[in-house]
């Protein structure tokens, strides 16, 4: 297998307080069809070819090591041997972007970013190749929901560039952040500060004004596990169609 040298770093920091009723674990690690969520995702990255992952923790933090440790014996997850794992975990919660801003050393040029909480199905190489295309300095891959409302919508022109955000309670189809990035180092140079910060509310709303920003639209499958009721679907509906 030819392997792309891009690393990817997973965003997996948060609490999850919506969740507290359910479960103690980071969102992350909570089992979906009896194994941890991330593993969906990396091997939805190891199908694509990104093996070099840098997981971003927070809450919880050293749990990642020894629950995915343990789950590189499971014969049906195979596939995690060949994943080279690198944990970092912030000292106080630092929010999305303060996390970014902390992997900082663990990106030459360019980076993929994931939420690990969510499932987003996207060409990962296309989005990347959109970056190059565009010389961005960060793409987005865009999802398509029935109801948009818990999450706040994307406001795209005609040529994809992202033009605005809608907030959260705006019921109805339209397009949403899927959690996916492709962006490069100047981003995380420029855009971000050291300290807490959220990338979604904190960082992109100003970023747009000052640099082009990039969706990647997907019509492929998307879940997160951020409530009770969300999580109950993903068991439900796991694994995802790109990995069954």
């Amino acid at each position: 297998m030819v392997r792309r040298e891009v690393p990817v770093l997973v965003l997996a920091g948060g609490r999850g307080t919506r969740l507290a009723a359910v479960t103690d674990l980071p969102k992350p690690l909570i089992p979906v069809r009896g194994r941890p969520f991330v593993t969906y995702l990396l091997e939805a990255l190891y199908r694509q070819r990104f093996t070099r992952v840098v997981m971003l923790t927070g809450y919880a933090g050293d749990l990642f090591e020894s629950v995915l440790e343990s789950a590189r014996l499971s014969a049906d997850l195979a596939f995690l041997k060949e994943i080279d794992l690198t944990f970092l975990r912030e000292e106080q919660p630092l929010g999305t972007a303060g996390a970014l801003r902390q992997a900082l050393p663990h990106v030459p040029s360019t980076a993929l970013v994931l939420n690990g909480d969510s499932y987003c199905q996207v060409d990962l190489a296309a989005l990347e190749r959109l970056r190059a295309e565009r010389k961005a300095s960060f793409c987005l891959a865009a999802v398509r929901v029935p109801d948009a409302g818990d999450y706040g919508g994307l406001v795209l022109g005609p040529d994809d560039r992202v033009t605005g955000f809608a907030e959260k309670g705006t019921a109805g189809e339209a397009w949403i952040n899927g959690g996916a990035y492709c962006l490069a180092r100047r981003f995380l140079e420029e855009a971000l500060r050291d300290g807490p910060a959220s990338l979604e509310n904190d960082v992109l709303p100003g970023w747009i004004q000052r640099d082009a920003v990039w969706a990647l639209r997907t019509g492929g499958y998307f879940r997160d596990i951020g409530t009770p009721e969300r999580l109950a679907r993903a068991e439900a509906e796991f694994p995802p169609p790109d990995l069954a």
